[in-house]
C-alpha cells in the first residue's frame, strides 16, 4: 500500500517538476557547501598559523566568510522556495480533496463522521505538508551531506573514511524495523485525532452543547472526550518513544565513534602521520558526516508518517461518488414531475463511505431527519411502488405519520438519493439522465431544519443568488415575511445570526431559508415541513405572499399538519412507505381512510374566510 502511495505521490507533484528541481538543485548547493569550510580550516591551520603566514590566515579567513555567505544565500533561496512549494501542493491538495468531497452524494455524509472528513482535511494534508517541507527536504540535504562529508574524509585520509563507513550496517539494523511498527502506530494517531475531533465538533456546537445541558450529560459526555483524549495521548507517547528510542541508540553510537576517531586521529598526529590542520577538517567533517547518519533514519520514519497521511488523503480522492452525471446527460426541461412505481431501500451506511471514516455500529445514535433509519450494515426498504403525478401550477401534499418515507420521496426528486426501482421524472425525463447541477438548481428545496451557515444574514441569502443587491434581497424577505425581523436587527443585513442561525428563532430561520429558495427562482418547489414552526396566522400570511411566485411552479408540500397541505389540488397518503390514498383535502376528509384518522388526531385550523392555498 505504502509503495503504491509513493507511486501516486511521485504523479501528484509531476505539475510542480520544475520548482521540485529547483528546490533540490538549491537544497544539493546548500548541503555540498558545508565541507567548504573544513577544507579551508585545515589550509588556514596548517599553512597559516601554524606556519606563521599572516596574509595566508587573512585570505583563508575571508574565504571562509565567502563561504558561509554562499551558504547562507543558498539556504535562504531554498528556504523561501521549499517553503512556497510545500504550500502550494498542499493548498492544492486540500482544494482538490474539497472539491471531492463536495461532489459526494448524501450516501457518503450520512455515514461518515464529520469530524473525521474535517480531520483528513487538515490534519493529514498537514501531515503532506511536513513531508514536503521538512522531510523530504532534510532527507535530499543529509544525503547530499553525506556523500560530499564521505568524500573529502576519504580525500583527507582513506582508513578514518572507511571506519565511519563502517556504522552504516548498525544505524540501518537499528531502524529497519521501525518502519513498520511506525505504520501502525500513525494510523492509530490520526484514527485517535479524528475521533477526538468528531466529538469536539459535535458536542461543542449550538445544538449539541444545548443538548448536553438540557440532558444533564456533562459528566458523561466529559468522561467520553476525557477517554479519546487520552487514547490520542498515548498513541502521540508511543510514537515518541519509538522516536526517542531510535534517536538515543544512534546518538551513542555515533558519540562512540566520534571520541574512537578522535583518539586515533590524535595518535597520528603526536606520531607524525597527521597534520594538525587534517585533525580539525577531520572532526569538522565527523560532525557534519554524523548529523546525516542521525538523521536520516529519523527522515525514514518521518516519511512513513507523511506517506501514511497522503494515503488517507488518497483513500477519499480514490472513493468515486455514487451519484455522478451519466455520459449524455441532458440539461433540465420542464416542470411536470412525475413518479412511476418508485421504490427505494436505503444501502447500509457503511457501503457509501470509506470504510475508515465510517461510524462503528455501537455508535450510531438515532436517525438524523434527513438520513436512513435502521441496522448500519443492511439496506432498509422506505418506500414501494409510489406512483403520481404533478403538473405545473399545481400543488402535491404529502402527509402521513413519522417514518413512512415523506422526505425521502422530496430527496429522490433532486438525487440525494436514488431509487432503487421505478422512475422519476421532471418533464418526461428521468432525473437520472440529468445534468445534477442542473436539476438541483431546477429545484428549490427548503426543509425543517434549514442549514444557515455562521455568517451575516446577506451572505445566508447571497448563497442562492450571489449577486442579488440588496433590494433584491430585501424584497424576497418581504415575501418570506422576515422582513420586519431583519430591520429589528441592529445590523440588519450585515447581522451575524451564529453557527446554523442559532441567534434566529426556529421560525425566523425557516423563512429566511425560503427567501433565499424565492432568490433562487426555481420551477419545481419542494417545502419539506417548512413552515413547521410557524403559528397559522404567519403561516397563512406566509401562504399569500408566496401563492403570485408559485402560481406557474409545480410546488410539493411534505407536512405533519393537515392545515399546511387543506387546499393543495392533490393529497397523498404515505403509510409503511406506500401511498394508503390519495384524493383532494375534501374527497379524503369523507372517507374513514388514514387520512381521516390523521385530521382527527389534530386540533381544527384556524377558519379564515376565502382562504387560498399558496401553491394554487
Amino acid at each position: 500500500m505504502i509503495d503504491d502511495a509513493y507511486a501516486s505521490f511521485r504523479g501528484f507533484l509531476a505539475p510542480f517538476r520544475i520548482r521540485t528541481a529547483l528546490a533540490g538543485l538549491l537544497i544539493m548547493v546548500n548541503a555540498g557547501t558545508a565541507v567548504l569550510p573544513a577544507f579551508l580550516a585545515k589550509e588556514l591551520t596548517d599553512k597559516g598559523v601554524l606556519a606563521g603566514d599572516l596574509t595566508r590566515v587573512r585570505a583563508l579567513g575571508a574565504a571562509l566568510l565567502a563561504a558561509g555567505l554562499l551558504a547562507a544565500c543558498a539556504a535562504l533561496g531554498e528556504r523561501w522556495l521549499v517553503t512556497r512549494l510545500a504550500e502550494d501542493v498542499t493548498a492544492r491538495l486540500r482544494c482538490d480533496l474539497f472539491a471531492h468531497l463536495q461532489r459526494q452524494s448524501a450516501a457518503f455524509f450520512n455515514g461518515a463522521r464529520s469530524g473525521a472528513v474535517v480531520s483528513r482535511l487538515h490534519g493529514d494534508v498537514q501531515g503532506v505538508h511536513d513531508l514536503i517541507a521538512r522531510t523530504l527536504r532534510t532527507a535530499v540535504s543529509s544525503l547530499v551531506m553525506l556523500a560530499s562529508a564521505g568524500v573529502a574524509l576519504l580525500v583527507l585520509d582513506w582508513r578514518i573514511a572507511l571506519a565511519a563507513a563502517a556504522l552504516a550496517p548498525l544505524v540501518y539494523a537499528l531502524t529497519a524495523r521501525s518502519g513498520a511498527v511506525l505504520r501502525r502506530i500513525a494510523h492509530d494517531q490520526l484514527d485517535a485525532t479524528a475521533d477526538l475531533d468528531s466529538l469536539a465538533a459535535e458536542r461543542l456546537s449550538a445544538g449539541g452543547a444545548e443538548t448536553v445541558r438540557l440532558f444533564g450529560a456533562g459528566p458523561r459526555e466529559a468522561a467520553r472526550f476525557r477517554h479519546a483524549a487520552l487514547r490520542s495521548r498515548d498513541t502521540m507517547v508511543r510514537g515518541t518513544l519509538l522516536d526517542a528510542r531510535v534517536g538515543a541508540a544512534l546518538t551513542a553510537v555515533t558519540t562512540s565513534a566520534t571520541a574512537a576517531v578522535y583518539v586515533w586521529a590524535g595518535t597520528m598526529v603526536i606520531g607524525g602521520g597527521m597534520t594538525v590542520g587534517t585533525m580539525v577538517a577531520m572532526a569538522s567533517l565527523l560532525t557534519i558526516l554524523y548529523g546525516p547518519i542521525t538523521a536520516l533514519p529519523v527522515c525514514r520514519l518521518d516519511l512513513v508518517r507523511g506517506m501514511v497521511s497522503f494515503d488517507r488523503v488518497r483513500e477519499i480522492m480514490r472513493f468515486a461518488p455514487s451519484i455522478t452525471d451519466r455520459p449524455g446527460a441532458r440539461a433540465v426541461a420542464g416542470t411536470t414531475v412525475s413518479f412511476t412505481d418508485v421504490s427505494f431501500a436505503y444501502p447500509a451506511r457503511a457501503a457509501g463511505v470509506p470504510a475508515s471514516l465510517a461510524m462503528p455500529p455501537k455508535t450510531l445514535g438515532p436517525p438524523g431527519p434527513s438520513g436512513p433509519e435502521g441496522d448500519y450494515d443492511r439496506p432498509r426498504p422506505v418506500l414501494e411502488h409510489i406512483t403520481f403525478t404533478a403538473e405545473p401550477g399545481m400543488s402535491v401534499g404529502v402527509v402521513g405519520s413519522s417514518g413512512s418515507g415523506k422526505s425521502t420521496l422530496a430527496r429522490l426528486l433532486n438525487r440525494s438519493w436514488e431509487p432503487t426501482a421505478g422512475r422519476v421524472e421532471i418533464g418526461e425525463t428521468d432525473v437520472r439522465e440529468l445534468v445534477l447541477d442542473g436539476l438541483q438548481r431546477h429545484i428549490g428545496m427548503v426543509t425543517q431544519d434549514p442549514y444557515l451557515f455562521h455568517g451575516s444574514i446577506r451572505d445566508n441569502l447571497r448563497l442562492a443568488r450571489p449577486d442579488a443587491d440588496d433590494a433584491r434581497l430585501l424584497a424576497a424577505c418581504a415575501t418570506a415575511q422576515v422582513l420586519a425581523t431583519i430591520r429589528r436587527l441592529p445590523e440588519g443585513l450585515d447581522t451575524v445570526i451564529g453557527d446554523r442561525g442559532v441567534q434566529l428563532s426556529g421560525g425566523e430561520r425557516q423563512r429566511l431559508a425560503i427567501a433565499r429558495m424565492l432568490l433562487r427562482e426555481p420551477e419545481v418547489v419542494v417545502l419539506d415541513e417548512a413552515t413547521s414552526h410557524l403559528d397559522n396566522a404567519t403561516e397563512h400570511a406566509l401562504q399569500e405572499a408566496l401563492r403570485p411566485f408559485l402560481r406557474s411552479r409545480t410546488c410539493l408540500i411534505i407536512a405533519h399538519r393537515l392545515s399546511t397541505v387543506r387546499h393543495a389540488d392533490l393529497i397523498l397518503v404515505l403509510a409503511d412507505g406506500k401511498i394508503a390514498e390519495q384524493g383532494t383535502h375534501t374527497e379524503l376528509a369523507r372517507r374513514a381512510g388514514p387520512y381521516r384518522r390523521l385530521l382527527d388526531a389534530q386540533p381544527p385550523p384556524l377558519a379564515r374566510p376565502g382562504e387560498v392555498s399558496a401553491c394554487s
